[in-house]
């Protein structure tokens, strides 16, 4: 009987801590971003609750953003402070396409005719408020040679047609779910106890 009780109360423990959270779009961008010049960023910011989600987006060029040459336009994400990834693509603009930083294997598809990007990166989220922020950028020096910097909007414009970040969402009714399986498991123990003597 007391080996049954505690496997019936593991069991319990287990199933009340398993419906605490479950996955949902943290954020999703309202709509396409209109033209946007190089340096410039966008923010969101979200909640999310403990376990493996995704972060996608899709950069549009406009104008000719180039990948790695003399004009070099650079996109970063960058989630709680930490760079997650980077690349330069050429969008009309010439040079090489080049993923500069990936640190969680991300999945890059490049479409020239549309100059578009999509990036998808996995990610394992902290429970939590977290920052994310897409970032361009057109340097005037980079890897310790000059290039050309900021063009202007009508050469290095750039826009997000989505962005959305997809996770572990935690559930208000989780603490006092696992409370009540705590209090079961308590009363089956005294259960369990009155009926041994």
């Amino acid at each position: 009987m007391k080996a049954s009780l505690i496997r019936l109360s593991a069991c319990s423990a287990l199933v009340a801590a398993s419906v605490c959270s479950h996955a949902d779009t943290l954020y999703q961008l309202p709509g396409a971003t209109p033209a946007q010049v190089s340096p410039d960023s966008l923010s969101a910011s979200f909640v999310s609750g403990t376990g493996v989600g995704n972060i996608s987006l899709q950069l549009q060029g406009y104008g000719t953003l180039d990948g790695d040459n003399f004009w070099i336009d650079i996109l970063s994400v960058t989630l709680n402070g930490t760079l997650l990834f980077s690349g330069t693509w050429d969008l009309g603009g010439g040079g090489t396409d080049r993923t500069l930083i990936d640190i969680l294997g991300a999945t890059v598809s490049h479409n020239v005719a549309n100059q578009t990007v999509d990036v998808s990166l996995p990610i394992n989220f902290s429970a939590g408020s977290n920052t994310l922020v897409v970032a361009y950028d057109s340097p005037s020096a980079f890897e310790g040679t000059a290039r050309a910097g900021s063009q202007g909007l009508g050469d290095e414009g750039w826009g997000l047609n989505s962005l959305s970040a997809v996770g572990p969402v935690p559930e208000p009714a989780g603490p006092w779910l696992l409370l009540a399986g705590l209090g079961g498991i308590a009363a089956l123990h005294r259960r369990g106890r009155a009926l041994a003597r």
